[in-house]
């Protein structure tokens, strides 16, 4: 990989709540990221419609919108928050948007990193299942070093400007490796 080499990634927070910590997450790595990788933060999320089959036949253009969005990335970063142990709906909708059609879906061959701020667990059990399904959908995880911050609310400050140098380093680390390993695709697919 080349430094010269430029990459995008599309980052969206799963939380619609003002003031989000999850939120807060999506604009640090933005903030954070390499040189190399350009960051556009989507905040239109709550926009798309449930998702619908009956809708593919003549598709909303906030839907067209963001699949062309994602297609044209060579990463997503996800601020997710856990409900009840799981992705929030947000969340889990906008990606529900991006697996249709089938076979030419919009989140395949992705690295995706998720950053999450929650109650005493951090976020483990939703990183680990929305995880397990990008994965399964062809995707790059990238989950190390682990960003689950627990108790986040207690860290991190509601108008968004993080500086806890622990959360600011787990982010800078997870934005880095999040462009070698794109850089690791590129470089799988051009030989």
């Amino acid at each position: 990989m080349s430094l010269s080499e430029s990459f995008r990634a599309v980052a969206f927070s799963g939380s619609l709540r003002i003031g989000s910590t999850n939120t807060a997450l999506v604009h640090l790595a933005a903030r954070v990221a390499p040189a190399n990788l350009d960051v556009e933060i989507v905040d239109w999320i709550d926009q798309l419609p449930y998702y619908n089959p009956d809708l593919e036949s003549d598709l909303p253009e906030v839907v067209r919108r963001w699949r062309q969005m994602i297609t044209a990335a060579d990463a997503v970063i996800i601020g997710l928050p856990e409900y009840n142990f799981g992705a929030s709906a947000v969340a889990k909708n906008a990606i529900d948007w991006l697996t249709r059609p089938i076979p030419d879906y919009a989140l395949r061959g992705k690295v995706i990193a998720m950053l999450t701020s929650a109650g005493k667990g951090g976020g483990a059990q939703a990183q680990l299942s929305l995880g397990s399904i990008l994965g399964l959908l062809g995707n790059e995880v990238v989950d190390a070093p682990v960003v689950q911050i627990a108790r986040g609310v207690t860290r991190i400050p509601a108008e968004g400007d993080i500086d806890d140098a622990e959360i600011v380093d787990l982010v800078t680390q997870r934005m880095a490796r999040v462009v070698h390993a794109i850089g690791g695709i590129a470089a799988a697919t051009s030989e």
